[in-house]
């Protein structure tokens, strides 16, 4: 089952490797099994990774009860295997409280014999794309194969249609419906806009005005002087062409949350931005508050932070 399609996604998805790997462990469980964790962009010899955990278990005779997910995705075949694997071992798949699975997560998600999710977390869909982010013929060619593979997980028809209807650059976060048709056992509420506190917004898709910013900054300024001592965390960035003013604050589930400001060198706003980062702080979600665009941006080994790759 597994095999074909990954032959039929490693063609239409390849090139340079992304510039960081997920990060798979595995941790003792209170039950004498063990739980498998899965965070950050998946991206080549993953699946190796995580059949070395495994097998590494399974010589120890202990079993491994979950994998737990925090991704935004990454390489599209790599889901696949990782995926084929957890669906031959018929092992159960999670995703934590307020943490993320998306795009080749996805199917990693959908491959668990049973899957749970936790308060707050978010489960999303896409089309592929190739290595640059683009949209051709070969990354169509990858998405048909991943809806033909999510099919075969049981995932349902009207996930899928929106899975290949949604640009590549866009996220389609399944609600409490969707996952209950996938039989996804619920925690909680899995939220679709995320909050900065029990009552001040973080990103709100639907309000776009100047007046909603300052309202979201405001509320944002006081958590983060709540949170460092009574002065909010601001920072101030030049390059050669523009000016980066942040506000970093931390959200409830204990992740970093950043409002940015972009301006060009005579002050004049460019652009406006909500953020937020995984647990590990190599990955962040940011949304254009005007546009309600979104892009995803992965660190690299040096510190820098670039477009994080797509499937």
């Amino acid at each position: 089952m597994g095999r074909v399609i990954v032959l039929g996604i490693a063609v239409a998805v390849c090139g340079g490797a992304p510039v960081s790997a997920a990060t798979i462990k595995t941790h003792a469980s209170k039950n004498g099994g063990v739980t498998i964790t899965l965070s950050g962009p998946i991206t080549f010899g993953d699946s190796d990774t995580f059949t070395r955990e495994l097998q590494q278990a399974t010589d120890a005779g202990k079993a491994v009860e979950t994998v737990q997910l925090d991704s935004g995705g990454g390489r599209l075949v790599e889901g696949v295997k990782l995926a084929t694997a957890i669906k031959d071992a018929g092992i159960s798949t999670s995703v934590g409280p307020g943490d993320v699975c998306a795009s080749a997560c996805f199917l990693i998600f959908a491959a668990g014999a049973t899957k749970f999710l936790g308060d707050g977390a978010r489960v999303g869909v896409h089309k592929a794309s190739d290595k640059d982010g683009r949209e051709t013929t070969s990354s169509g060619a990858a998405t048909e194969s991943m809806a033909h593979f999510a099919k075969e997980l049981g995932v349902p028809a009207s996930i899928i249609a929106r899975m290949v209807r949604t640009p590549s650059k866009q996220i389609v976060w399944l609600d409490s419906q969707d996952l209950k048709a996938m039989g996804v056992s619920l925690a909680g509420v899995p939220v679709q806009t995320r909050k900065i506190a029990t009552s001040g917004p973080l990103i709100q898709e639907a309000s776009t005005s100047l007046s909603a910013w300052n309202d979201f900054v405001d509320n944002a300024a006081k958590l983060s002087a709540d949170q460092n001592g009574g002065e909010p965390a601001l920072s101030r960035q030049c390059q050669l062409n523009n000016c980066v003013l942040g506000l970093d604050y931390r959200l409830k589930d204990g992740r970093k949350g950043l409002a940015v400001v972009i301006q060009d060198l005579d002050g004049k706003t460019l652009r406006r931005e909500a953020c937020e980062f995984n647990r590990s702080n190599d990955m962040m979600e940011c949304v254009d508050w005007e546009s309600g665009s979104k892009h995803r941006d992965a660190k690299t080994e040096n510190g820098d932070w670039v477009q994080a790759p797509d499937q």
